[in-house]
């Protein structure tokens, strides 16, 4: 094996945060390591090419439970293989069952398209959904996901596989969410709105958006009915001009900076930390998970 391309989606950072750990573990173990953000294919700015490489990864968050609409819609544009050689990363704010199966759609995609995806995980860094870690658990979360990753990279070089054993009634529960969260995301979507008094019509928002559902419009932010839910927008107004008009729980108070977080994290104090997630200290002990 001698080089790697990654196409990865990322909405606030998270994915593209640990993309990078796999190019750099991937170059020490001496591979050539292309990284392409999704929607430079999807916007056209480069084309999707897998055939001069020796293994393909695809990496997404998990948004809802699922996966999102526009990682989906790449995977459909791909050119069809002949047992290519791929494996999926993920990121979500718990790396537990719940999440084993978000990643069915992908793989069921990728199989059709003729692709051996034989290698899979989930990784944790932060939730930028509702509850955001604090500061330390993030640093922590993130050093452990590096480590993760370096080995993940070793076991791929080995050809070793790895697959999330789910149930039958969690495949089945989770196979409802699947076809339920895109829905949902495009009324989320429909729920964002601009605060004009604020908004410097900058265009953005409508440069940033993945899945190219904002347009400005005779000088107002107007948004489709195509939205991932990945927050990118919100979080990315430099003016802080864009919020839910009633799903104002979803986005994290004070906005979602993982690069900033890491550089300056803050001390908080023993009496005002949140609980740790559930999955936060096996997923420091255990490496396998």
């Amino acid at each position: 094996m001698k080089s790697v391309i990654i196409y990865y989606f990322s909405g606030t950072g998270n994915t593209a945060l640990v993309a990078e750990m796999f190019q750099q573990s991937f170059t020490e173990l001496g591979l050539a390591v292309d990284l392409v953000p999704i929607e430079d294919v999807l916007k056209g700015k480069r084309n999707a090419q897998v055939s001069n490489y020796d293994l393909v990864g695809f990496g997404s968050p998990v948004i809802g439970f699922t996966t999102p609409p526009v990682m989906k819609r790449f995977l459909r544009g791909l050119a069809g293989q002949t047992g290519k050689k791929a494996f999926i990363f993920r990121t979500a704010g718990g790396v537990a069952p719940i999440n084993y199966n978000a990643s069915r759609p992908m793989k069921t995609i990728l199989a059709r398209k003729g692709f051996d995806v034989f290698h899979e995980r989930l990784f944790s860094i932060s939730s930028n959904w509702i509850n955001r870690f604090d500061d330390d658990v993030i640093v922590n979360l993130t050093e452990s996901t590096k480590r993760k990753v370096q080995l993940m990279c070793n076991a791929l070089m080995n050809n070793e596989a790895k697959h999330y054993q789910t149930t039958f009634p969690q495949r089945l529960q989770m196979g409802i969410v699947a076809r339920v969260a895109p829905l949902f995301f495009h009324v989320a979507g429909r729920d964002l709105t601009v605060d004009a008094k604020v908004c410097t019509r900058c265009g953005l928002c409508e440069k940033k958006c993945p899945a190219i559902n904002i347009r400005l419009l005779d000088g107002h932010v107007r948004f489709g009915w195509q939205c991932n839910c990945c927050l990118r927008c919100v979080y990315a107004c430099p003016d802080e001009a864009i919020h839910f008009k009633h799903l104002s729980t979803f986005a994290v108070k004070g906005g979602y900076h993982i690069r900033d977080i890491l550089a300056h994290p803050a001390p908080v104090a023993a009496d005002q930390a949140k609980p740790a997630p559930r999955f936060y200290q096996g997923y420091l002990a255990d490496d396998s998970l």
